[in-house]
């Protein structure tokens, strides 16, 4: 009996230079992670792809989910394995070709590592295409076919498949440091998280809440969208904060239409704390420009002074119907749209500041003290770890 592999092919990390053997370590870590609950024999990099030997070809609905969601891969291949004679390449090509249990039209797309191999990859497509036409008599395709025969050439093997799946490309989980993202239970955030994971960085998250003046929703939404994105990451932190006697003593003492401002400002000050006690060297924010009242620039300006490292924020230039469509392709978006009480819109304004001015808002703050009260922010901080494979 054959055995069936999968081929993944790496995406960014092979433009990489003298640095690259460290990516492909951490990619091949990442890769075993994800496929922890899955039967292979061993993960082995072979001349710039990773081979998965060995897999259960009855579960490869499961091997495709997974792999679907690694960061830092182009795509992967369902695969049998030949040696390197051309007449048992024609017969697995065939054997492949006809596990697809689909008449149609087809071709053969053929590419070689080993340029020593005796027939170049034009030579391969020919070869094998008139051997299955002669079988089977379909029709040969180029440019839509029903079936793309995979002809890989590597070594002294040939990789051969028909299943080619896209992935999300990238760089892998771990090689970008971490970071702290700001996370609510809307459409934004979670997009803006997803995107700055495709970039390698690890990321946890901090989410505020006005329990008991709304109800808990908002943070059951939260822990759902972070099991979705975990499928990304495999497992992160939640910090909570409750931020309601912070807002209510600017209710009480601010104009209102001063109130989300220093709400926001409150929330990156108590995400500075949170990221210098653990190390993470910025903060990932949902913002996009005009979309709501604070979110002009004037207003970005006001509150990205309360903080003390960088503030990155992916999505800053979409229009909505963008990230809706990204929020639905990373799972996050049905989620996102349940009924909740955000700690900021709950409490907005009928007439919103949308240009504040810096000098004003920190003059507001000396006003209530802000700092002193965050300072005592440990006390309220509640930590859950959050795991895709709970």
């Amino acid at each position: 009996m054959m055995e069936h592999v999968i081929i993944v092919h790496f995406h960014e990390l092979s433009l990489k230079g003298k640095n690259r053997s460290w990516f492909e370590k951490i990619l091949l870590k990442n890769i075993k992670r994800h496929l922890s609950n899955l039967p292979y024999k061993r993960t082995r990099i072979l001349f710039g792809r990773i081979v998965i030997e060995n897999i259960n070809i009855s579960l490869w609905d499961e091997y495709n989910r997974v792999l679907s969601d690694l960061i830092g891969i182009r795509n992967f291949i369902l695969a049998l394995q030949a040696p390197l004679d051309i007449d048992q390449i024609k017969t697995v090509s065939l054997k492949v070709c006809k596990s697809e249990n689909i008449v149609g039209s087809f071709r053969v797309s053929a590419r070689r590592q080993n340029k020593n191999f005796v027939y170049t990859s034009q030579d391969i497509n020919q070869i094998v295409g008139e051997y299955i036409q002669e079988d089977t008599g379909w029709e040969v395709n180029l440019t839509s076919p029903t079936i793309d025969i995979l002809i890989e050439i590597v070594n002294e093997t040939a990789f051969i498949g028909t299943k080619k799946i896209g992935a999300y490309g990238g760089l892998p989980v771990g090689t970008g440091e971490r970071a702290l993202s700001l996370i609510s239970s809307g459409i934004d955030s979670p997009v803006a998280s997803f995107n700055i994971i495709k970039r390698g960085v690890t990321l946890d998250y901090i989410h505020f809440h006005s329990s008991p003046a709304t109800n808990k929703q908002s943070i059951y939404n939260v822990e759902s969208i972070l099991k979705e994105l975990c499928r990304y990451q495999m497992d992160c932190k939640l910090y909570l904060f409750p931020l309601l006697d912070i807002q209510n003593l600017i209710m009480e003492k601010i104009d209102s239409k001063y109130w989300v401002i220093l709400f926001r400002r409150a929330m990156i000050k108590i995400s500075n704390l949170v990221a210098s006690k653990n190390g993470y060297k910025v903060l990932i924010s949902g913002e996009n420009i005009g979309q709501v009242a604070s979110q002009t620039l004037s207003n970005i300006v006001a509150v990205q002074d309360a903080s003390m490292i960088p503030i990155i924020r992916p999505l800053a230039g979409h229009n909505k119907e963008e990230i809706i469509t990204q929020a639905e392709k990373i799972g996050t978006y049905t989620i996102s749209i349940e009924p909740y009480q955000d700690c900021c819109s709950y409490f907005t304004p009928p007439n919103p500041e949308t240009k504040a001015k810096l000098e004003r808002i920190k003059k507001l703050e000396k006003i209530i003290n802000l700092d002193k009260m965050i300072n005592n922010y440990s006390d309220s901080l509640e930590i859950k770890e959050i795991s895709s494979y709970e």
